[in-house]
């Protein structure tokens, strides 16, 4: 990603130039409707395509030293990004209280926020999620805040991060997140029967020799997606998503002890909508 700056890469080529444009347009229509802060630099500003953008919805921290949170998930989709640099005498709370305030107006729905310490470090936000340096402050100067909102059947993340630095130049960054609904069809991808249950049935597995093979002579790390089956029912849902975080656990082990380190990898699941369980991977630039 990016996390790690991991994060930004181009959008696959299955996707055509008329549905590319046509994402790009609906989000800087929905970005127009946040007023920018006022008197506030424009150091940054782009709109474009993104695979894997991270939806960070718990504090950052580092484990044996791996940033990573508690509840992350990467998504394809389009994205407008500004960053502002406060004028002098404008802090960054006020900027936080500023767009917050505008996302509670347009019917925004808070998934998560944290001010200060408990929002971890500022350096793991800044380099390791949103790949901005500028961002790198002082902890107990820190805000982030993340909400969704359903537009044209699409859910859109609404997101400000902002952050005094030690030189006091204060910054706020506000970004625009739409996720695309487009199923792309995935290279590396292999399909599981069932989800293995112990470390010596995954070892077996032709979808785990596979994985494998994708890391030999492979310096880059691998951003690893584990769908279940679909859910023919709602009561199934909790019991699919609590055997996906069992088999994401086995998942990492399994790995550790054939030699892939923690840095190499990032894992996630989903309940999927197909008719079997499949993992399927890609490169993290």
């Amino acid at each position: 990603m990016q996390i790690i700056a991991i994060f930004h890469s181009l959008l696959r080529r299955t996707l055509t130039l008329t549905l590319a444009g046509g994402l790009i347009a609906s989000a800087t229509l929905i970005a127009d409707e946040i007023v920018p802060f006022p008197n506030a630099t424009l150091n940054l500003e782009f709109e474009q395509q993104v695979t894997s953008y991270p939806v960070i919805s718990s504090p950052m921290k580092k484990v044996n030293g791996v940033v990573t949170a508690d509840s992350e998930q990467w998504l394809d989709g389009s994205l407008n990004r500004k960053l502002y640099q406060l004028p002098s005498g404008k802090s960054s709370d006020e900027a936080y209280r500023f767009f917050t305030d505008q996302f509670e107006k347009l019917g925004v729905t808070s998934v998560y926020s944290c001010e200060r310490f408990s929002c971890g470090a500022s350096n793991f936000w800044a380099n390791n999620v949103f790949d901005v340096a500028r961002l790198y402050g002082l902890d107990k100067t820190q805000a982030y805040f993340l909400g969704e909102k359903q537009v044209d059947g699409k859910t859109v993340y609404y997101l400000t991060y902002t952050v005094r630095r030690g030189d006091k130049r204060e910054y706020a960054l506000v970004d625009i997140f739409t996720a695309g609904k487009t199923k792309v069809v995935r290279n590396n991808q292999v399909v599981m029967t069932t989800l293995p249950t112990s470390s010596s049935t995954l070892a077996r597995s032709e979808a785990y020799k596979s994985l494998l093979k994708a890391f030999e002579n492979q310096t880059r790390a691998l951003l690893i997606t584990v769908e279940s089956a679909s859910a023919e029912r709602v009561s199934e849902v909790d019991s699919l998503s609590r055997r996906l975080q069992q088999f994401k656990s086995l998942l990492q082990s399994r790995l550790r002890e054939d030699a892939i380190g923690s840095s190499r990898f990032r894992i996630q699941w989903i309940v999927g909508d197909q008719q079997e369980a499949m993992m399927h991977w890609q490169l993290l630039q």
